[in-house]
This record gives C-alpha cells, structure tokens and sequence, in this order.
C-alpha cells in the first residue's frame, strides 16, 4: 500500500526538514546534558566494572563510539538521528500532502516533553528515539514491502530492549501490528490465521525478552533490582502504621521513625538512602540473598495488613509522575543542566550558547505547569485511541492502535515499579501520543491492505 502523497521527491523535502531538525537541536543542546546515571555509564563503558542496574545497550554503544570521539556528543547526535528520521519514516506514511507531512514532523519533536527530553544522554531518551525509527522503519515496509525496513524494525527493537529493563510493554504491541502485517502471507489457512499469529508474537516477544535478559547478565556485577523500590514503599507504610517495618537487615540499629519521616519524600526513593545519613542501607550494598529474601516477605506482609498506606503512597507517586512537578521540587525530575562527573571521566565542556541558555530559561519557566506534565498527553492517547478504533478498517488506523497501545502499556506499569517520578520515565508515551494522533487522523481516506 501507498499513500496519497507518494513520489520520489516527497523524501527531499522530509530530508531536509529532518536535517535541519538535528542541526537545530544540536544548536540548542551538544553535546548533551548528563546526569550521574550517564556519567556511570560511561565510566562503565570506559572500563570500570558494569553492573545490571542499567541496561547494557547504551553502555555497549557508549564503548564504540568512545573510540571515534570522546564523551556524549556521539551518542547525543545518534538520538538526533534516529528520532528525526523515524518522524520523517513515518511523516512518509500520512495522507493530505507535503505541507501535513511536514507539519507532523515539527509538532512531533518540538512537543514541549520531547523536546525537552532531547537534551540528555539518557537510555530513556535513547529508548525514544530508536523505538520512533522503529515505527518508522515498519510503516515503511508496510508501504513498499522492502525487506531491509523490515530487518531496520528488528534490529531497532532489538537494541530497544537493551536499553531498558521494562520495554517488553512497549514491545509487545509494535511486535503483534508486524505479525499482523504478515498476516495473509505467512499463514497457511484462514482457519488457523490468529492462532498462528498469536503463537507467533508470543514467541518473538519471549525471543526479544530473552535478549534482553541476556544483555543485563552480561554485567560483571549483579544486582537485584526491586529492593529499592520495595524499600521505600516499606517506609512509607512504616509511617502510616507508626511502626518500623523495614528488616533489621536493612537499616543500622539507630534509625528511628523520626528519621524515615525526615527522609520521606513522595517524587523520589532516593532521600530514603541518603537523607538517612547511611542508617538505610542502600539496595545494592551488602543485600545477600537472605535478606533480600526477608525483604520480599516483609513487602507482601506490609501491603497485605496495609494496603491503604501501600496504594496512598503509589498514588502520590502516580500524581507526582502524571502530573506537574511543583516548583519546591527538584528541577532534576525534569531536566537537567550540566555534564556531571564520576571517577575518572574526562571533563566535558558544556553547550554555553546564547540559544541554550535561553532554552533553559524556558524550560525552568515551565516545569511546573501543565506544559510539562505528561497527562495531557495520556488524553490525547485516549481520544486518538478512540478515533482509531472507529476507523480500525483503515491502514493508518490499524498502525495508530498499536502505536499507542505501546505507548499506554509502557506506562501501565509505571504507578507500582517506578522509584521516582522523573519526567524521563515518560518520554516514549508522550512521544507516541503524537504519532498515534497523526496516524488516526489520517486514517480518513486510506485503506486497509487486503
């Protein structure tokens, strides 16, 4: 299938517009704010002992492109990349002309939380990125049935699920819309059609989830990951009962209520270990399998006699997650602004330009407002959702359901795993609210493929 708009020149003007999109970002934000999580990963790319808290993809590609040039920027202008030309893939799939393509492209990536986002080296906004070529690679398959956009989809989601340790959600979807675009051509009866598709995204899905399970055992240190999260939510229930629930264990013999209480804060995990001046102790120090196991029997009993403590705690991390951030809290939920170091890292010379400065000022202008809150954008999922499933007979409206199922169902899970509420966590639904808009509003006037 192809869409109305459909000549060999219509790539030009998306190239060009894609070009001058990366330049301009780059303008605005090289080569790439990073926080302590970027700095360790690149410390770990650099030599120093990896570990399984990140995931190994960013960290691998990190490793490569040290040894072409030196610190973010690298990795910064491969996101620019990816993003730019998986809205130009996709911008090629819309109905209603250059000028609608166009437009797409620039509301997509100036969207305030994306575009804000695009100023880090962070896995999330990598995670971002590739995911939106991916959508871009299959749509362009599904339009020419060129096979090398087919394997460009797999082996952007391949790397996808290097990144992080919780994209199978956002996964499951985009695989079940290429199985579907298989449909007719892989199964041997229409008796059997949705069995063997069902088997058959089962089975990619369990092949991608046990990629990147593999990648994440490849740290040469190991670590289980819920006890951070499962530890601040046993402090919170221990305040809200009035009685210390955390193990022994965890926590040196002088910690009180009083110091939980000081410590607690409901947009983050973090104060819990630090606040505490080491009376926690951290997730990842001395947590043998013993007390992780104590640890886990003493969640499930704290939630199970407390559960209205356990669900009003997640849901102050869910507002605080959906919603604005108040300004009191730390800007760093949102952004950060500087190239920060760990170990032995070479110093990085931040962007100092007129336009990033002025970047900056705006997006401190409005970190506390709705324009940087990711629930306007769950509306808009909504709604185009809605409109999808009613033109669900169309191509783009069929491409517009799975897009923004991946979206959704990345964040389904995010109001009982996440440890903080860091706008980051987001981007990849924000994003795809826009382009599962974009597909259901042009579903108006294509079909669906036979």
């Amino acid at each position: 299938m192809s869409s109305a708009y459909d000549t060999r020149a219509s790539w030009w003007p998306l190239a060009l517009i894609a070009f001058l999109g990366i330049a301009f970002c780059a303008a605005c934000y090289y080569p790439g704010a990073m926080s302590l999580d970027s700095a360790v990963i690149w410390s770990q790319a650099r030599g120093a002992p990896s570990t399984n808290i990140y995931g190994a993809g960013l960290r691998w590609l990190w490793w490569l492109t040290d040894k072409l040039w030196r610190g973010p920027g690298p990795l910064f202008l491969i996101q620019l990349v990816l993003l730019w030309s998986g809205l130009a893939l996709i911008a090629r799939a819309l109905d209603g002309g250059l000028v609608v393509r166009i437009a797409f492209m620039l509301v997509a990536a100036a969207a305030p939380v994306v575009f804000v986002l695009l100023a880090h080296v962070w896995s999330d906004v990598m995670l971002m990125a590739t995911l939106a070529f991916a959508v871009g690679a299959l749509l362009r398959w599904r339009d020419a049935r060129v096979p090398g956009w087919l394997t460009a989809f797999w082996l952007a989601l391949i790397f996808a699920m290097t990144l992080r340790h919780n994209v199978l959600p956002a996964a499951v979807p985009l695989v079940a819309y290429a199985g579907w675009l298989h449909r007719d051509s892989r199964v041997p009866a229409p008796r059997y059609r949705h069995a063997w598709l069902i088997a058959g995204v089962v089975a990619l899905c369990l092949s991608l989830q046990a990629l990147a399970m593999l990648s994440a055992h490849s740290a040469q240190r190991r670590y289980t990951l819920w006890p951070g999260t499962g530890m601040w939510d046993l402090v919170a229930i221990s305040l809200a009962a009035d009685e210390m629930l955390l193990p022994p264990a965890t926590h040196k013999p002088e910690l009180t209520l009083n110091d939980l209480r000081e410590a607690y804060v409901p947009w983050s995990n973090v104060p819990v270990f630090t606040a505490t001046k080491g009376r926690v102790i951290g997730p990842f120090f001395a947590l043998d399998d013993a007390t992780a196991t104590t640890l886990h029997t003493t969640w499930v009993d704290a939630v199970s006699a407390h559960p209205g403590a356990y669900l009003a705690h997640r849901w102050r991390l869910t507002t605080a997650l959906f919603g604005s951030k108040p300004r009191e809290w730390p800007h760093e939920l949102v952004y950060v602004d500087e190239e920060q170091s760990f170990r032995d890292n070479p110093p990085v010379a931040p962007n100092r330009s007129t336009l990033h400065r002025a970047c900056i000022r705006l997006t401190e202008t409005l970190r506390d407002t709705v324009v940087l809150a990711p629930w306007p954008y769950l509306v808009l999922s909504v709604a185009a959702l809605a409109l999808a499933w009613r033109r669900r007979a169309r191509a783009n409206a069929q491409a517009a359901l799975a897009m923004l199922a991946s979206g959704l169902a990345y964040a389904a899970p995010l109001p009982l795993i996440a440890p903080s509420a860091e706008l980051r966590y987001l981007g990849w639904t924000c994003l795809v609210a826009v382009i599962g808009a974009a597909l259901a509003l042009a579903a108006a006037g294509d079909d669906a493929p036979n």
